[in-house]
């Protein structure tokens, strides 16, 4: 039988393949028509853009919206430098849609399901049926990015706490907090709340599992790592939220 490690670029590789084969006219070439909403960002982001291009400074104000707004939710204030590149990098710069989302549906759930025991192989099964939920697609051509790569990161950041809950603290803590910073910086803070949701459900669970093993101690020793980690993501990204905050009212 292959190794946990073999398994794991098997499943890559299965993932990749379908992504290929499932948007195989990229093959050709093709590029997906620009949804709608993307387009009105362009408008919305098209003075700010061309100024910045010009000038090579950032700007807090554009005309080109409701007769004057802050651009905090087109493009301004940026997140930090590191957790933008990874983003990028995992999104494959963004030259590769709808093939990059497909496939961090794929791998994000692929993750989660290994943290939670489940067998590599039903895993790559698992993945699949998830990744390829109608509603997912019908976000995508409606432009919903940011929305999109929100949930792409939201099974990581559920698997890192269960990983902490079950005694690998150190690596459930580190998950939780890179694919939540990750997913800040992504700014679709609906996506951010149903997260925050289920982790407290799953919270929930937890607290109530531990007093009646009588292992509270074990469960604030998985709390105490994770609530840092959702500070240090929260932090890297605090200019953003902020400032959309601020927008808000």
């Amino acid at each position: 039988n292959p190794s946990p490690l073999a398994w794991h670029a098997i499943a890559l590789g299965i993932f990749l393949l379908i992504s290929l084969l499932y948007c195989s006219p990229m093959l050709e070439g093709k590029k997906m028509n620009t949804p709608g909403d993307t387009r009105q960002h362009q408008g919305m982001a098209s003075e700010k853009t061309a100024y910045e291009k010009q000038s090579d400074e950032a700007i807090l104000w554009t005309n080109t919206m409701f007769g004057g707004m802050p651009t905090y939710l087109i493009g301004a204030p940026q997140p930090p430098w590191f957790l933008k590149i990874l983003n990028r990098i995992i999104l494959l710069y963004g030259k590769a849609r709808p093939l990059s989302f497909i496939l961090l549906y794929l791998v994000g759930f692929y993750i989660a399901l290994i943290a939670f025991g489940v067998r590599p192989q039903l895993s790559i099964a698992g993945a699949i049926a998830f990744a390829f939920s109608s509603y997912f697609f019908v976000i995508i051509i409606a432009g919903h990015a940011s929305k999109a790569i929100a949930i792409g990161y939201m099974p990581p950041i559920i698997a890192g706490v269960y990983l902490a809950f079950r005694g690998r603290v150190l690596l459930g803590a580190i998950i939780t907090g890179i694919f939540l910073a990750l997913q800040l910086v992504n700014n679709h803070l609906q996506i951010t709340y149903y997260t925050l949701l289920t982790i407290l459900i799953l919270g929930i669970f937890e607290l109530v599992h531990a007093i009646r093993e009588k292992r509270i101690k074990a469960f604030l020793t998985a709390v105490g790592p994770l609530f840092l980690a959702v500070f240090l993501a929260i932090g890297s990204n605090l200019t953003v939220l902020w400032t959309t905050n601020e927008y808000g009212k």
